[in-house]
């Protein structure tokens, strides 16, 4: 009886030590240690096996051109008066391409320019309530020149106060503004609505080609050459450079716009 129990336990135990065997318990570490871990190889690729393609890459779209800081525009506040619209369109056109400053004309309701002058959102009024304006430099909000205004001598020209750090040179140009009122207001006639009328910028461009008697004694010699550079050159609005958008994917350049408005893609006003 005992010796077949030897047997069975002996055999038992030969099965347990070829089951260690086969799963590997003869690589367990001594007790105590920590067995190393083995980098993974990434698989071997066949001799002929090709790159894999890329992902596709999304269309490249165009930057937004993005406008000059605030600081530097020339803001002119204009309204529904022919004289303020030509004397306007001349004085920024001289501002743009003889100081090489950018510039907006905004349009405001009709003489409502108070507000937007005081908060900055325009820079310059060349028809000003004179007795408003005496009020509010008290203030130092703003600045009114000496200089009484072309369209009419009983009122004024009057700037924000910022301008005196921003653009101290367009500030002296304006205090040199002048302009025959008769002269102004007969040209301001000739305004003529409708889609092929006549407007401020033709009327405008047409004083600085022929009449420089008008316009040149604001401006320094330097300034005038520049502005008339400009007229030779063609440039027939305010703005100084047309620039093309960046090429697209495919190569189209699409249209140009201006940068200093970048909402203006071809002329300007």
């Amino acid at each position: 009886m005992v010796l077949p129990m030897l047997r069975i336990i002996t055999a038992a135990a030969f099965c347990m030590i070829a089951a260690a065997v086969a799963c590997g318990g003869g690589d367990d570490p001594p007790s105590g240690q920590i067995p190393t871990a083995q980098p993974t190889q990434p698989p071997a690729q066949p001799a002929d096996a090709g790159t894999a393609p890329a992902a596709t890459q999304p269309a490249l779209r165009r930057s937004v051109p993005q406008p000059p800081p605030k600081d530097e525009l020339m803001k002119f506040a204009n309204w529904d008066d022919n004289s303020v619209k030509i004397l306007n369109w001349i004085a920024a056109y001289i501002v743009a391409h003889g100081l090489d400053r950018p510039i907006r004309i905004i349009d405001v309701e009709d003489t409502q320019y108070q507000d937007q002058l005081l908060q900055n959102d325009v820079d310059i009024v060349l028809a000003a309530d004179p007795a408003w304006a005496e009020d509010q430099t008290g203030s130092g909000a703003l600045i009114l020149l000496d200089n009484p205004s072309p369209i009419d001598p009983a009122l004024a020209v009057v700037v924000h106060s910022s301008m005196t750090r921003r653009a101290p040179e367009v500030i002296a140009l304006l205090e040199n503004l002048r302009i025959d009122s008769e002269f102004l207001t007969a040209q301001a006639a000739m305004i003529r609505g409708g889609r092929i009328g006549l407007k401020e910028n033709g009327i405008g461009l047409n004083i600085l080609k022929k009449n420089p008697e008008v316009w040149m004694p604001w401006v320094s010699a330097e300034t005038a050459a520049l502005v008339v550079q400009a007229v030779e050159d063609g440039d027939i609005g305010h703005c100084r450079e047309f620039v093309n958008y960046a090429p697209d994917q495919v190569g189209n350049e699409g249209s140009r716009y201006c940068k200093d408005d970048p909402s203006k893609s071809s002329g300007n006003r």
